[in-house]
């Protein structure tokens, strides 16, 4: 993969995991496992997509395996706290952790 195009699927990572904590934001009551783990997968997505233009690509793909980790995380968390999550941020959750599986699943494609 495109050192370029990893940047934009980083970034695209990045804007779910917003999404996600906007969402988390924006909801009443939650486990503060949820909000943690968003909030995680939020900062890491964060980082690697700010660090993506002095990064090595090694470094990039191991960012994207922790990335994907967190989106892991928050979707059990999003599934432990059951019917009680707003659809809103079930659906940005997925999203980011379908955009994280996507992009390691790729990147060990390559490996």
């Amino acid at each position: 993969m495109q050192a370029e195009q990893l940047k934009e699927r980083i970034a695209r990572v990045e804007q779910c995991a917003d999404d996600a904590k906007k969402a988390c934001q924006n909801a009443s009551s939650l486990p503060q496992d949820l909000k943690d783990s968003v909030a995680r997968l939020h900062e890491q997505a964060s980082a690697a997509k700010h660090a993506g233009d002095g990064a090595s690509e090694d470094s990039l793909r191991q960012q994207v395996m922790q990335i994907e980790q967190s989106a892991d995380r928050a979707m059990q968390a999003c599934r432990s706290a059951g019917s009680g999550v707003d659809p809103q941020l079930q659906q940005a959750v997925q999203r980011a952790h379908a955009e994280a599986s996507s992009l390691k699943k790729d990147l060990m494609a390559e490996a």
